[in-house]
């Protein structure tokens, strides 16, 4: 499996682990202090994100873990596949035009 593969894959699992948070928020529970798996900071790693652009790739990775709450819950993760590949895709993006601009 690719690192790609990999970040991809966690992504789909943080966007199915979001949904069942805000299902337990939506009924009571609270889930979000409790159930907190760190998917972010291991994606975080992976992807070597320089310290400038923390905070702007922290808000892009959290509005897609948001707009996964818009998607219908099923059974398995395989509908979040195509959400999670276009989350990668810009937080790529944000690395990669920071790495550019830190070596000029």
């Amino acid at each position: 499996m690719s690192n790609k593969q990999l970040i991809v894959r966690l992504i789909q699992q943080d966007l199915k682990h979001c949904q069942l948070l805000y299902g337990l928020n939506r009924v009571g529970l609270d889930g979000d202090d409790k159930h907190h798996l760190q998917i972010f900071d291991i994606i975080y790693d992976l992807m070597k994100v320089p310290q400038s652009i923390e905070f702007n790739w922290g808000a892009t990775y959290h509005n897609y873990m948001k707009q996964g709450l818009l998607l219908e819950i099923g059974s398995t993760d395989t509908h979040l596949k195509p959400l999670a590949e276009l989350c990668y895709k810009y937080l790529r993006m944000l690395v990669n035009c920071e790495q550019k601009q830190l070596k000029f």
